[in-house]
C-alpha cells in the first residue's frame, strides 16, 4: 500500500467516531465532576424568621356587613277604597301622632251613612207601631176574657185575642232586632267615612309616599300602603349578616363598631341587642341576623346605608403571641426537618450533628426549646377546656441546617398575631415565616411547596 495515498473512507469514519467518543467522555466526566462539586459546595437554604412577642393587648375581631334600619317602621295604608283628594305629607315630612296625612273622597261614604240613618229611623218607627199594636191587643184580650167569664164571648174569640197579644210581642222583638242591626250598620258606615281621613299613628319621619292626588286606591283584598313612617331616627339598628362560623363568638351586650361609605374615616359605635335564631340561606351560605343598637347623633345615619360591622369577640392582656405567617408556613420536601424520616436518610450524620449542636434559634432561647411531644404544658391560668378548644398547630425554629418543629395550642387571633396557650415557646424565639430561594436555583422550592424552577410539574 502506498503510504502517500489518501486514507480510505472507512478509516476516516473510524477516526471521526473515535474523536467524538473521546470528546463525549471528557465532557461527561467534567459534567459529573461539576455536579459533585456543586453538591458539596451547595449552600443551606435560608429562611426568614420573626420573633415571638408578648403583647400587652390582643383583640380578636369578627367582621360582617349589614344595613341600617329604623327601630320601628310603620306602613300606613288605606282601609277603604276611593280617590285621593288631599295630601298633607310628603317625603321627609316630620309628623306627629294624629296628624292628617291624606284624605279620600268621602261622597260615597256620606251617602251610605245617610242611608244607614234612614234605615235605623225606619226600624224605630216599626217598633213604635208594634208597641201600639201590642197595647191594643192586650186591651182586646182583657175585654174578651171579661165577656167570656159572663158567657157572652166564645172560646174562639178568647183564643184569637190571646194569639194577637203573642204576635204583638214577636213584632216588638223583631223591631228591636232591626234597630240593633240598623245601629250597627250606621256605626260601620260612619267608621268607613272616618277612614277616608288617614292619620299618622306615630311620631316620626315620612320615608316614602306611594300615592298622588287624584289617584284611586283599592282596598278590596288588602290595605294598600300609602306612606312609610320611621319612628324616631335618633335611635337606629344595624342588621348584620354574620356567618355561621362566627355567630358562636357573639354575645348579647357585646360592643360593636361600624363604618359607612357616606362618612369615610368616621367610626360609629353600638351594642349587640339581639342575636336572631332564624337562619338566612343564600347560595348555600348560612348567616344569622345580629341586631346592633346605634345612637344616631345628629341624624347623620340614613336608613338603608350599608355598614361594615366589627365585633370585638375576645380580648387578652399580656399574652404570648406568634406571627400568623409562622402558623401558615409548612416545610417542603427539600427542607430538613428534625425527626423526619426522609431527612434522616438524606444525611443522618450531618442532621444529627447540626440538630444536637448548641446553636441558637436565630436569636431565640436556643437549647431551651422542647422537642415536640404528644402533650403540651398548661400555661398559668389556662384550663383543659382552653387547650382542647383548638387542635394543636406547629411552627418551626431553625437550628443550624435543621428545622425543629414545635407544637403549640393557639387561642384568639387579631389577623397578625395568634395567642399561644401552650408553653412550648418563649418570648423572642425566632419562628420561620417563609423560605428564601437559593441564589443558585438548586433548591428552587418556595414556601408554597412548588417544584424547582425549570423542572416540569408532575402530571401523574
Amino acid at each position: 500500500m502506498d503510504p502517500l495515498a489518501p486514507p480510505s473512507k472507512t478509516r476516516r469514519i473510524l477516526t471521526v467516531v473515535l474523536q467524538v467518543t473521546v470528546v463525549a467522555a471528557v465532557l461527561g466526566g467534567g459534567y459529573f465532576a461539576w455536579k459533585k462539586y456543586q453538591k458539596t459546595t451547595e449552600k443551606p437554604p435560608e429562611y426568614v424568621s420573626e420573633a415571638v412577642q408578648t403583647l400587652p393587648l390582643l383583640i380578636e375581631r369578627t367582621t360582617a356587613t349589614g344595613t341600617l334600619q329604623p327601630l320601628v317602621t310603620v306602613q300606613v295604608g288605606a282601609q277603604v277604597s276611593g280617590r285621593i283628594v288631599k295630601l298633607n305629607a310628603n317625603y321627609n315630612s316630620i309628623v306627629k301622632q294624629g296628624d292628617l296625612l291624606a284624605e279620600l273622597d268621602p261622597t260615597l261614604y256620606r251617602s251610605q251613612v245617610a242611608q244607614a240613618r234612614a234605615n235605623l229611623a225606619q226600624s224605630r218607627a216599626v217598633l213604635q207601631h208594634a208597641e201600639a199594636a201590642q197595647r191594643s191587643a192586650q186591651k182586646t184580650l182583657a175585654r174578651t176574657q171579661l165577656l167570656y167569664a159572663k158567657q157572652l164571648a166564645t172560646q174562639a174569640d178568647r183564643d184569637t185575642a190571646v194569639a194577637a197579644v203573642e204576635m204583638g210581642r214577636a213584632d216588638i222583638a223583631n223591631a228591636e232586632a232591626n234597630i240593633v242591626q240598623g245601629e250597627a250598620s250606621l256605626v260601620l258606615q260612619e267608621t268607613n267615612l272616618a277612614y277616608c281621613k288617614i292619620y299618622s299613628p306615630v311620631d316620626g319621619v315620612v320615608l316614602s309616599r306611594s300615592v298622588d292626588v287624584g289617584q284611586t286606591v283599592a282596598a278590596s283584598l288588602q290595605a294598600p300602603v300609602l306612606f312609610s313612617i320611621a319612628k324616631d331616627l335618633g335611635q337606629m339598628q344595624v342588621h348584620a349578616n354574620v356567618d355561621e362560623a362566627d355567630i358562636g363568638k357573639l354575645l348579647e351586650g357585646m360592643a360593636a363598631s361600624f363604618t359607612v361609605d357616606a362618612f369615610r374615616g368616621m367610626i360609629f359605635s353600638g351594642v349587640v341587642s339581639q342575636l336572631r335564631l332564624s337562619p338566612q340561606t343564600v347560595q348555600n351560605v348560612v348567616t344569622y341576623d345580629a341586631v346592633v343598637d346605634v345612637a344616631n347623633v345628629g341624624n347623620r345615619l340614613k336608613p338603608g346605608m350599608t355598614a361594615t360591622v366589627i365585633f370585638e369577640t375576645a380580648q387578652r392582656k399580656d399574652v404570648l403571641a406568634v406571627p400568623n405567617g409562622a402558623l401558615r408556613w409548612k416545610p417542603t420536601a427539600d427542607d430538613k426537618v428534625e425527626g423526619d424520616t426522609a431527612t434522616a436518610k438524606k444525611g443522618e450524620r450531618g442532621g444529627r450533628s447540626s440538630g444536637s449542636g448548641g446553636g441558637g434559634s436565630g436569636g431565640g432561647s436556643g437549647g431551651g426549646h422542647k422537642k415536640p411531644t404528644s402533650a403540651v404544658d398548661l400555661p398559668t391560668g389556662a384550663s383543659i377546656a382552653d387547650l382542647t378548644r383548638v387542635p394543636p398547630s406547629r411552627v418551626y425554629i431553625q437550628r443550624g441546617k435543621l428545622l425543629v418543629p414545635v407544637d403549640v395550642v393557639t387561642g384568639v387571633s387579631d389577623g397578625k398575631f395568634t395567642e399561644i396557650l401552650s408553653c412550648n415557646l418563649h418570648a423572642d424565639d425566632q419562628v420561620v415565616v417563609r423560605r428564601l430561594e437559593s441564589a443558585s436555583g438548586a433548591a428552587g422550592a418556595t414556601s408554597k411547596g412548588g417544584p424547582p424552577k425549570g423542572m416540569p410539574r408532575r402530571m401523574f
